[in-house]
C-alpha cells in the first residue's frame, strides 16, 4: 500500500536562527513520525520577502532534500499570503500548517494525525486551551490578547471550539475547494476555521502546548492585527446573522 503524502506548509520571514534548528529539531522528528505512522511528508517552505538569508538557507535544504520545496515572495506580504501560496502548491491529500519558530512542537504532529485517523474530521486543530499547563511559557500580555480574541470568536461562532487563532492544524486538502481564503496576515487561521464552522464542517481540537519563541522576534504588529481581527469578526457577524456573502 502506497504511503499517503502530507504537505507541511511553513511560512517564513527573517527566521535565520530558527531555520538553523531544522536539521535537529524539525526534519528528524517529522521523519520519525513518517516511519511510525506510515506517512510521507513534503515540506513547502515559503520565504515571504525576507531581508536576511532565510531564502538561501531553505534553498540549501531543498538542494539536499527532494522533499523540500521552496517558494519565494519578492516582498513581504504577510503570513496569510504565504500560507495561501502553499495551499495552491500542495501535492498531499492532507495539509499541516506549522509556524517557522517551532513554538508548536513538530512532535505533536503525531496528535494531529492520530485524531484525523480516529475521526476523519475536515480539520484537526491544535489548542493550548484544552488542558492546564499548556500555556506556561506564554507571556501575560500575549496570553491576554489571545484569550480576548478567542473569546470573541467563540461567542460569534458558537460550538465547542476553544481556540481559533493558532496556525498548528491538519486539513483535508479538499476543503479548500469549498472555501475561498483572502486574509493576508495572521488572522488567516481564524478566517479558515470560521468559514469551516459556518459551513458546518467537522472540526476537532487536540491539546498541544504553545512554547515561547527561542530565537528572533515575533512578526505580529499588535495594532494592525487587532484591526484585522475586528474586520474578520464583523464579516462573521454579517454572514451568520444577516446571511450576507463574505466580502
Amino acid at each position: 500500500m502506497a504511503k499517503r503524502m502530507i504537505s507541511l506548509i511553513i511560512p517564513l520571514f527573517n527566521e535565520r536562527e530558527n531555520i538553523l534548528r531544522y536539521p535537529s529539531d524539525l526534519f528528524p522528528v517529522v521523519e520519525k513520525i513518517g516511519i511510525e505512522c506510515s506517512e510521507s511528508f513534503e515540506y513547502l517552505m515559503i520565504d515571504d520577502g525576507s531581508s536576511d538569508d532565510t531564502f538561501q538557507l531553505i534553498s540549501d535544504f531543498a538542494a539536499n532534500r527532494p522533499e523540500v520545496r521552496v517558494f519565494h515572495h519578492g516582498k513581504n506580504s504577510g503570513m496569510g499570503t504565504a500560507i495561501r501560496t502553499g495551499i495552491k502548491q500542495v501535492q498531499g491529500e492532507l495539509i499541516i500548517t506549522l509556524d517557522s519558530d517551532l513554538t508548536f512542537r513538530p512532535e505533536d504532529i503525531r496528535k494531529l494525525i492520530a485524531a484525523y485517523r480516529r475521526t476523519g474530521a475536515d480539520c484537526i486543530s491544535g489548542s493550548p486551551y484544552l488542558e492546564p499547563g499548556l500555556l506556561e511559557e506564554v507571556t501575560p500580555f500575549r496570553l491576554l490578547m489571545s484569550r480576548s480574541v478567542n473569546l470573541l470568536y467563540r461567542i460569534l461562532l458558537g460550538g465547542n471550539i476553544s481556540c481559533v487563532s493558532p496556525i498548528f492544524r491538519l486539513y483535508r486538502r479538499e476543503i479548500f475547494d469549498e472555501i475561498t481564503i483572502s486574509s493576508r496576515n495572521f488572522e488567516i487561521n481564524a478566517e479558515i476555521i470560521s468559514k469551516l464552522l459556518l459551513k458546518k464542517k467537522h472540526v476537532v481540537e487536540v491539546p498541544v502546548p504553545l512554547l515561547r519563541r527561542r530565537h528572533g522576534t515575533s512578526k505580529i504588529r499588535i495594532t494592525k492585527e487587532i484591526r484585522n481581527y475586528l474586520s474578520l469578526l464583523s464579516r462573521i457577524f454579517m454572514t451568520k446573522y444577516f446571511h450576507r456573502g463574505w466580502t
